[in-house]
């Protein structure tokens, strides 16, 4: 199958998830509420003010390890359970494994794009549609070390006034050089996918010790991933700080 093709079938699939579904105002209620009032998170939410305007940097990323915390221990659970048939199972537990990790890679995609300024990715109705997909294909290229990736996802960032936002314009992402630039991205991931298929597959192949090979794998492909998309979401904050002429906290 065609590396495009076998992304884009991954990503329909992780997006059905329900793990996938992140309200960038609950979500920041939520992990905010605990680190200033209510008028501030208000003003982040309106898109009045950025996260990292009013908010420490430390905080944010204090915030963000507990996001990366929790969704690598969702990931890796979920595969050790996936990890548990082998043989005529392997056929069927596969995609399903995907389809997790890489619904828990969007799911933190978005709880660390909110954490650290971007507005929401989602139309009023709350749905993600084709445009925006695009740029979740960006995010989860970044997470992999997809230099191109790491370079259009900051091009969008540049383009992003310091305006009253509160989605993602759809013309930034909807321009055919975008688009060529994603169907890179998602080619290269396609490609990393396919080789992770045969990995997990040996080690599902092996009954009872599946289950915390599968497992281990996971840990050590999501938390590295996770990580180098917090980083990369982080010097985007402190540039703006920077350019803003705000101290550090």
């Amino acid at each position: 199958m065609d590396a495009v093709k076998i992304w884009g079938k991954t990503l329909r699939a992780a997006m059905r998830l329900n793990v996938v579904k992140v309200s960038r105002a609950e979500f920041l209620e939520k992990e905010l509420g605990h680190y200033c009032a209510p008028a501030t998170i208000e003003k982040i939410i309106s898109g009045e003010e950025k996260t990292y305007n009013l908010i420490p940097i430390e905080t944010l990323d204090h915030v963000a390890a507990g996001c990366i915390n929790y969704q690598t221990t969702v990931a890796c659970s979920i595969a050790a359970v996936a990890g548990v048939p082998g043989g005529l199972g392997l056929a069927l537990a596969i995609p399903a494994d995907l389809a997790q990790f890489y619904g828990n890679i969007l799911a933190l995609s978005q709880k660390l794009m909110y954490i650290y300024g971007w507005p929401d990715i989602r139309d009023k109705k709350g749905e993600i549609d084709d445009a925006t997909l695009q740029v979740l294909t960006l995010f989860v290229g970044v997470a992999m070390g997809c230099k191109e990736a790491g370079k259009a996802i900051n091009a969008i960032l540049a383009k992003l006034s310091d305006q009253l936002i509160r989605n993602i314009p759809e013309k930034l992402v909807t321009h055919s050089a975008f688009y060529s630039v994603v169907r890179q991205v998602a080619s290269w991931i396609g490609i990393k996918i396919s080789k992770e298929s045969l990995a997990k597959g040996i080690g599902k192949a092996v009954p009872l010790i599946g289950a915390p090979i599968n497992a281990g794998m996971t840990y050590y492909t999501f938390k590295p991933m996770a990580n180098r998309l917090k980083k990369h979401l982080r010097s985007q904050a402190l540039t703006n700080i920077g350019q803003l002429g705000l101290k550090l906290c």
